[in-house]
């Protein structure tokens, strides 16, 4: 878990305090690539959590469900190869992890955005 260890134990904790709303990755390193966003929502099918990342391209959306311990697996990679920013929205707070392009990792809290969970839509594949 590296430098976003921090992060990834706060969506940890978000998850296990029933308090994640959704997470999203942005500010793709290679625009041109046709990656413009990732997002995480979490969905809970047959008493298991499942996590959604919806990978945002500019002609098509993709989909792709994980376990926790896949997607922090696969977000790490995102962060590290991708991505300059990750935002994990909880009903407390909002975490902000940036990349600088020496790809030194900075964290910043801010007011939740957010005052209830995101509205239960049906998993889409």
């Amino acid at each position: 878990m590296s430098e976003f260890k921090d992060f990834f134990e706060a969506l940890q904790q978000s998850v296990q305090n029933d308090e994640f709303v959704k997470l999203t990755l942005s500010k793709p390193l290679r625009k041109r690539e046709g990656l413009i966003n990732v997002y995480m929502r979490l969905f809970v099918v047959d008493g298991k959590d499942i996590f959604q990342l919806k990978y945002r391209h500019t002609e098509e959306e993709l989909y792709k469900q994980f376990s926790l311990k896949e997607a922090i697996a696969e977000l790490e990679i995102l962060l590290t190869d991708t991505f300059r920013t990750g935002t994990l929205f909880t009903l407390n707070e909002d975490l902000l992890v940036t990349v600088s392009k020496k790809k030194l990792v900075s964290y910043r809290t801010t007011a939740p955005s957010f005052k209830n969970k995101l509205p239960e839509v049906p998993l889409e594949s």
